[in-house]
């Protein structure tokens, strides 16, 4: 079997693509930011609902980071995605050769519910207010069991001389579930799901090969950080920490400091619709704000969740040649399928499950490309298909070969015997459609020979056995239990 992926990407850069890190703006337009949220941070199989957006438009975008030539000690590890801000998303961009780099938009933010999570949590003081708020607010549902992994990296210039326990900037990723009481999980109250106690990674430690151990916080510049010398206290979840104090550790990142990316999971049941609110907000004291913080979040199995694959039908024979049946397997809608059945280059179909006539035997190299209608990742999946023309008359009408197998079901081992001195044959076990999972060139001097079928899956095979002339003299179904 011969299976090849081949994945390209479509992303939107900026113009200078000299840089490690790009960011792109997004219009007024809500469609820019759905689009987005579709794309790159929940994928395509979810449905998004009244999404609205609260915030400086320079505050949210998406970026980009190419990952040749990085010249990042310690790499910021996410390929493209969104980022918010309580700034400029340009800020996030190195060099980072500004320790205080800001832009005060000076928009107070009023929000009871969120402001007395961050007092409970200890992020901020009752006084503090709430300002520069990044906020993006939807609903979303999923028609079948969902399961969304992200990562997550978050940055700031309050790294490390102004972080406080008392007013700080935050990250929240809060769930709700609306309507009707279907996931157990959740209910009309929010969850913040991407409080540190959340991560499902593990983090090794910095000073020894086990994992650390992580407090649960929200995240925030004085809930992952190093020692405070400011306040001589000792670090919180320092082992998601990475200095970047005048680009130290990653030049190409604008933040003085920034987490390694941490890994969180969504999971939403059918039927079910849930409010997410995504929030990033800088907790003021004496209504000062400017030092901006940044999070960036992709839909980490974004390569991988949208399954492209193909399978295909046992070959109906009849005297015009072999009819196959090809199933693509696709997680996604609105794709775009190239079948190529030949290997000549040429677009055999673009039916989503075709049906093609090989009208000679042999073997087939069989190839699918499928563009994705939701992100424009084009993936090309190929397969050896074997077309024999022995399946075109009676098995009854083969010569007697002097071959036999046993036993038949077979478990674990199976035994052929034969004539003597039949070093010229060799042996394929192939499975229903065509897939070889077993040669053998030449037997040898004896006459019996035994296969190891114990890491053959149970089902139905063909066992055949070919000449020195490739001519097929015996051919047998048999059953692996």
């Amino acid at each position: 079997m011969i299976k090849v992926k081949i994945i390209i990407f479509f992303v939107l850069f900026a113009s200078n693509l000299k840089a490690q890190l790009d960011v792109y703006s997004l219009s007024n337009n809500d469609n820019d930011l759905q689009t987005l949220l579709s794309e790159e941070v929940f994928g395509c199989d979810v449905n998004i609902n009244n999404l609205s957006y609260v915030g400086n438009i320079q505050a949210i975008g998406g970026f980009s980071y190419l990952m040749e030539n990085v010249t990042c000690d310690i790499g910021f590890g996410l390929d493209r995605g969104l980022i918010m801000t309580t700034g400029d998303i340009n800020n996030a961009v190195g060099p980072n050769n500004d320790s205080d780099s800001g832009q005060a938009w000076n928009e107070e933010y009023e929000d009871d519910f969120l402001h007395n999570y961050l007092v409970d949590a200890n992020l901020i003081t009752p006084s503090v207010n709430l300002y520069d708020a990044c906020v993006v607010e939807f609903d979303i549902s999923s028609d079948s069991f969902f399961s969304i992994d992200f990562e997550v990296v978050f940055g700031s210039e309050e790294y490390t001389e102004w972080m406080n326990p008392f007013y700080t900037d935050a990250f929240c990723f809060f769930v709700s579930e609306i309507s009707e009481d279907i996931d157990p999980l959740f209910d009309s109250n929010p969850v913040n799901i991407m409080e540190t106690g959340y991560i499902i990674n593990n983090i090794p430690s910095i000073n020894s090969t086990n994992y650390c151990e992580i407090e649960s916080h929200p995240i925030a510049p004085w809930t992952i950080r190093p020692y405070s010398q400011v306040f001589g206290m000792p670090g919180i979840n320092e082992c998601l920490y990475i200095d970047n104090q005048s680009g130290y550790n990653c030049d190409e990142l604008g933040y003085d400091g920034y987490t390694i990316p941490m890994l969180f999971n969504f999971t939403m049941v059918p039927s079910a619709t849930y409010h997410v609110k995504m929030v990033i907000i800088d907790g003021v004291s004496e209504s000062w704000a400017g030092l901006d913080s940044g999070v960036f979040i992709k839909k980490s199995n974004l390569n991988t969740s949208n399954l492209f694959d193909f399978t295909w039908s046992d070959p109906e024979y009849n005297s015009e040649g072999a009819m196959v049946t090809f199933n693509n397997i696709s997680s996604s809608l609105n794709n775009v399928y190239l079948w190529d059945f030949n290997s000549d280059g040429v677009i055999d179909s673009t039916d989503p499950n075709p049906t093609y006539l090989f009208q000679e035997s042999g073997s087939y190299v069989v190839t699918l490309q499928v563009e994705s209608g939701c992100n424009g990742i084009i993936e090309t999946i190929s397969y050896d298909l074997i077309v024999d023309s022995l399946d075109m008359f009676s098995l009854h009408d083969m010569p007697n070969s002097g071959f036999s197998l046993y036993p038949n079901p077979a478990h674990d081992e199976l035994h052929i015997s034969g004539p003597s001195n039949i070093e010229n044959y060799f042996i394929e076990l192939v499975d229903m459609s065509g897939r070889i999972l077993h040669r053998i060139n030449g037997f040898g001097s004896q006459s019996l020979y035994t296969i190891d079928i114990s890491h053959i899956e149970s089902g139905v095979y063909y066992l055949r056995i070919n000449n020195h002339v490739n001519q097929n003299i015996f051919y047998e179904k048999i059953c692996v239990l």
